[in-house]
């Protein structure tokens, strides 16, 4: 019989076992926008039946605690995810406000060539870096404080995006080229000392409709 080649290098992983599920708040109203101010703006028509269905999804789940941003959009998806358990407000899981948006060329490009073609590579990539180093310490601060249990971290796709590049240790151009879908589910499991992996990125299966895509609308707007 095989055995597995991996063996040797493979850390040996140890229960209990912590799952977070990091979640992007639902469609919301964009029409109340300006209105409102970007905080306050609360879930749309289609934003409510979203958090209805993420809220389905996870009652075989059994959560033990809710983690949502102090935005209006970030809570009003948590609250209809909660229920009744714990909602704890953490203004680190507030939306990052990244201003500079590139498109990157996958095909038929070196990466030092990618590098070249991004203005300004090296000064975003820091402030990713900075980003990164946060949001390691915000998940570090909640696994310690929920180790063992199943935790929804209710939020934002910058946050999401710079929590899973964090965990894979993406630079600046793998961070512009992931998309994170709105009411969508990503995964991570981490171990008692730590070892995480990334379970699977963007579900959306659980949705009635397939999401809105922003995909290249932040490159055209």
């Amino acid at each position: 019989m095989n055995k597995n080649p991996y063996s040797k290098l493979q850390p040996k992983t140890r229960e209990p076992y912590t799952e977070v599920y990091l979640i992007r708040h639902a469609h919301p109203n964009y029409r109340l926008q300006k209105k409102l101010g970007d905080a306050l703006m609360p879930l749309s028509a289609i934003g409510k039946k979203q958090a209805k269905t993420i809220s389905k999804h996870f009652r075989k789940t059994e959560l033990d605690v809710v983690y949502t941003s102090k935005l209006a959009r970030a809570q009003e998806t948590a609250v209809a995810l909660a229920k009744k358990l714990p909602i704890i407000v953490d203004e680190r899981l507030n939306e990052i406000d990244w201003k500079d948006w590139r498109r990157v060329k996958y095909f038929r490009t070196s990466e030092e060539r990618r590098k070249q073609h991004l203005k300004d590579y090296n000064k975003l990539d820091k402030q990713l870096n900075r980003t990164q180093a946060e949001m390691r310490r915000v998940l570090t601060d909640i696994f310690r404080q929920n180790k063992g249990k199943k935790i929804a971290l209710v939020c934002h796709g910058n946050i999401i995006k710079s929590v899973l590049t964090s965990i894979i240790n993406a630079d600046v151009i793998g961070f512009l080229s992931l998309e994170i879908y709105q009411a969508s589910v990503s995964k991570l499991v981490i171990d008692r000392d730590a070892y995480v992996k990334v379970a699977y990125i963007n579900d959306v299966n659980h949705l009635p409709e397939t999401p809105l895509e922003d995909l290249f609308l932040t490159l055209t707007d």
